[in-house]
C-alpha cells in the first residue's frame, strides 16, 4: 500500500515540477518558442549580431521577396507566417531584451512578467484626460441619480389622494383649475387623455412648488455634482475658516452669549443631525430642545441617553419583539427538534 502513496507522491512532485518549470506562456512574447531560437541566435548575442540575422531571415521570408523567386502560394502562406514570427521575436530582443531575459529566468513569477509584459502594450494615456473623464462622468451619474429619485417622489405624490386633492385646492385658488363645464367646451379641440395630461402636468407644477422636499429626494442642483463642488472648494474653505474664526473670538475669546443660530448650530451637532434638518422637526420638538438647553453637551448627553431608555421600553413592550424572543429563546434558525 504505501509503495501506491509514493509512487503517487512522486508523479504529482513531477507535475508540480514541470508546471513550475514550464517557460513560455502563449500569448505573451514570442509564445511558446523562445525568441533566441526563432532568430537562431544565443542570450550573449549583440544587438548587432541580431539586427544582422533578423534583416537576412527577414528579407528571405518577405512575401514580395518570395513572389519574385517565383514561389508557389503555400510557400508564401507559409513565409508570410513566419516573417510574422521573426518580426515579433526580433522586437522582443530590440525593445524588451531585459523583460524578456528576466520572463525565461523566472517562470515562476507569472503574474509580475505578465504585467511587465502588458505594461508596454497599454497606450499611454494622459493623467489629466483620465481624471477630467472620470470626474465628469461622476457629475453626470450623481445628477442623474438624484433627479430619478427626485420623479419617483414626485410622482408618488402625484398618485397619494392627500397631495392631490391640495394640489387640486392650490390651483382652485389661484383660478387655474377648468371646471366640468368648461373641459366639456375644451373637449372640441382636445381630447380626453389631452385634457388629463394638462391636469396631471398642472397638479405636479404645484406639487413641486409647494413640497417642501429633502434628504435623498430633494430636488438637484448643479452645484451639488463633483465637478462644481471642486470648483468652489475655495469658497467653502474660506466660509468654514470664516466661520470657525468668528465663533472662536465670539464664544471663546470675547465669552459672548450663545445666538439662536449659535444655539440651534450646536444642538444639532450634540444630538447628532445635520444643520439643514432642523427645519423637518416640528416646531414642539424645537421647544422642547430650547427648554432643556441641548446646547449644553451635558444636557444632550441626557436627553439622549432618555430616548434611548424609553426606545427600549418600547421595544421591549413590542408584541412582535415579544414573539421573536420567544423564538429566538427556543432556538431561533438554528433550532432542532422532533417535533412537526
Amino acid at each position: 500500500m504505501w509503495k501506491k502513496w509514493t509512487i503517487g507522491w512522486f508523479i504529482a512532485a513531477m507535475l508540480c515540477t514541470c508546471i513550475a518549470g514550464q517557460q513560455l506562456v502563449p500569448g505573451m512574447y514570442c509564445g511558446l518558442e523562445n525568441c533566441y531560437d526563432v532568430l537562431g541566435v544565443v542570450s550573449s548575442s549583440s544587438k548587432s549580431e541580431i539586427s544582422r540575422v533578423y534583416r537576412k531571415l527577414a528579407r528571405n521570408s518577405h512575401p514580395d521577396y518570395l513572389r519574385s523567386h517565383g514561389a508557389s502560394k503555400q510557400e508564401i502562406e507559409a513565409g508570410v507566417e513566419k516573417f510574422h514570427r521573426l518580426s515579433a521575436a526580433y522586437e522582443t530582443l530590440k525593445d524588451s531584451r531585459e523583460e524578456y531575459d528576466y520572463y525565461l529566468q523566472h517562470p515562476e513569477e507569472y503574474y509580475y512578467n505578465y504585467y511587465r509584459y502588458y505594461k508596454h502594450k497599454m497606450p499611454n494615456v494622459d493623467v489629466r484626460v483620465v481624471l477630467f473623464g472620470t470626474i465628469t462622468a461622476i457629475s453626470i451619474f450623481q445628477y442623474i441619480s438624484w433627479m430619478t429619485s427626485y420623479n419617483t417622489a414626485i410622482t408618488y405624490m402625484m398618485h397619494q389622494s392627500k397631495y392631490r386633492n391640495a394640489a387640486k385646492e392650490e390651483a382652485k385658488a389661484r383660478g387655474l383649475w377648468i371646471d366640468k363645464s368648461e373641459q366639456k367646451k375644451q373637449k372640441r379641440f382636445k381630447s380626453k387623455e389631452e385634457l388629463k395630461q394638462d391636469e396631471d402636468n398642472l397638479l405636479r407644477n404645484i406639487i413641486e412648488e409647494k413640497m417642501d422636499i429633502r434628504g435623498g429626494y430633494q430636488k438637484p442642483q448643479y452645484t451639488d455634482v463633483l465637478w462644481m463642488q471642486l470648483f468652489l472648494f475655495p469658497y467653502y474653505l474660506f466660509k468654514f475658516m470664516s466661520f470657525h474664526s468668528l465663533w472662536i473670538y465670539n464664544y471663546t475669546l470675547m465669552k459672548k452669549d450663545y445666538s439662536d443660530d449659535a444655539k440651534i448650530y450646536l444642538i444639532c451637532k450634540n444630538i447628532g443631525i445635520k444643520s439643514v434638518q432642523w427645519d423637518i422637526h416640528t416646531d414642539a420638538e424645537k421647544r422642547v430642545y430650547m427648554q432643556r438647553k441641548l446646547w449644553v453637551k451635558a444636557n444632550a448627553q441626557e436627553y439622549i441617553h432618555e430616548k434611548q431608555e424609553e426606545a427600549k421600553v418600547k421595544m421591549a413592550e413590542d408584541p412582535k419583539m415579544k414573539r421573536y424572543r420567544r423564538w429566538m429563546n427556543k432556538g431561533g434558525p438554528g433550532r432542532m427538534t422532533f417535533e412537526d
